[in-house]
């Protein structure tokens, strides 16, 4: 079963809107699917935006490339993505130049790598995989090398020697890729990863069973950008803590806003799901970025990023004064 994520009135306004100069309190966004989306959704249904005067446009992508892209353009003024995607970029190791000034940072956590290592169903074993093709987001980037990582040290099998990568986007593309035969394995997020086990595709492995502290997804702003628009910067941090702390807290109304923007999605997966979401891995605790997290992404990174290079220190990549400065305002 393929489902599609729904945002009601805003998801038919977001392209349009994504468009225009942002004013005062608005904010526009850009994320990838899946359940990891639910601060925004909650923050979204329990007024969470609406008490801090931000009025959000709400987007999702295809991919990082274009992700990355429409927000140098200015389209989009903060968005949810890979952590490693920030350091990629920055470093010079994407698959793609910035279009502009490395200025990109991290200010909130998301999820700690909530994602599975999927195969194929004749795929039962890392040793299936040797001389396959897997899929990707893209090759130099964000889950990309959590993939490359858990191939290497739980099947020994070096990227680039022992299989090789294709780079198709996003989550549902990745899934694709693989019904396709186009690709043996992907790192898949949730739901999309229940999805297919039930249509037979292996669960091999837990990333964050297997990473340990890992910093997944962030919400990114640039430098400049957050500078001029620090009211709008202080009150998205507050407005996103509120939403994970009332989903740690409301387990009930948590899965029905779930249930709510995930079509499909029945009352005994969105219960597993929301397990998942406030588990190892998952979302982040008060929305604080975890900086061993960070560490981890930083060490991956040193191994798998190309050209190889020394990683700066973690607040080349993350400012958490606009995270400081909100909580104390509470």
């Amino acid at each position: 079963m393929f489902r599609k994520f729904t945002f009601g009135a805003l998801a038919s306004t977001a392209l349009a809107l994504a468009s225009l100069p942002a004013s005062a309190g608005d904010v526009r966004v850009m994320s990838f699917g899946g359940a990891t989306n639910l601060p925004i959704w909650v923050a979204q249904e329990k007024g969470f935006f609406e008490k801090e005067g931000v009025r959000l446009t709400f987007k999702m992508t295809t991919g990082s490339i274009e992700q990355i892209s429409e927000f140098y353009k200015g389209n989009f003024d903060i968005i949810s993505t890979a952590f490693d995607n920030i350091v990629a970029y920055t470093e010079g190791q994407s698959d793609i130049p910035l279009p502009g000034p490395a200025d990109m940072f991290a200010f909130v956590g998301i999820h700690g790598g909530m994602n599975t290592l999927m195969t194929r169903p004749e795929i039962k074993s890392y040793a299936d995989i040797k001389g396959q093709t897997v899929a990707v987001d893209a090759l130099k980037s964000g889950y990309g090398i959590v993939l490359y990582q858990i191939l290497q040290t739980k099947g020994g099998l070096a990227f680039g020697k022992d299989y090789k990568a294709i780079s198709v986007g996003n989550t549902d593309k990745r899934l694709d890729a693989m019904r396709e035969k186009k690709a043996v394995a992907a790192i898949i997020g949730a739901p999309t990863d229940m999805d297919a086990q039930r249509e037979g595709f292996t669960a091999l492995a837990d990333a964050a069973v297997e990473l340990g502290a890992y910093q997944g997804s962030a919400l990114v702003a640039r430098r400049g950008w957050a500078k001029d628009h620090d009211a709008d910067m202080l009150a998205f941090v507050r407005a996103t803590a509120a939403a994970q702390d009332y989903i740690f807290a409301n387990k009930a109304d948590a899965v029905a806003v779930l249930m709510k923007n995930t079509r499909g999605l029945k009352q005994d997966d969105a219960e597993k799901l929301y397990a998942r979401l406030i588990g190892p891995g998952g979302l982040s605790p008060h929305a604080a970025i975890d900086v061993k997290g960070v560490e981890t992404v930083l060490k991956i990174r040193e191994t798998y990023g190309e050209p190889l290079k020394k990683m700066g220190l973690v607040s080349k990549y993350v400012d958490t004064t606009y995270y400081e400065r909100a909580m104390a305002r509470k």
